[in-house]
């Protein structure tokens, strides 16, 4: 995984830089992210308002979280690219595409 073609934020600056979509309810880009704490990826995700996701996750995330974000117009390639890093990265806060045997959203 080559995590330095993403950008990086804190959380406070994550939310700083995303504050103008606290209102947007149907935008059409897409946000593939990582929570990293201690160089260790805690949590995958995808989201299409970033603001309001990281707003839920505060409880992940402390001073020394990284977030590695990247945008796409394409839902689909989104939500396929979570599937792969979560199934290759395993995070400790993520269950879905994890566990043998467990329903998926959709056929890989």
């Amino acid at each position: 995984m080559n995590i330095d073609v993403f950008h990086n934020y804190n959380r406070k600056d994550l939310l700083k830089e995303f504050r103008h979509l606290r209102y947007v309810k149907n935008n059409r880009s897409y946000f593939l992210y990582f929570i990293f704490e201690c160089g260790e990826c805690i949590y995958v995700g995808e989201t299409s308002n970033i603001f309001w996701r990281m707003v839920k996750h505060k409880g992940k995330c402390s001073d020394t979280t990284v977030i590695y974000l990247e945008e796409y117009q394409d839902k689909q390639e989104v939500l396929k690219l979570e599937k792969h890093y979560i199934r290759t990265l395993k995070p400790k806060f993520n269950n879905r595409y994890c566990l043998e045997g467990q329903l998926e959203l959709f056929a890989a």
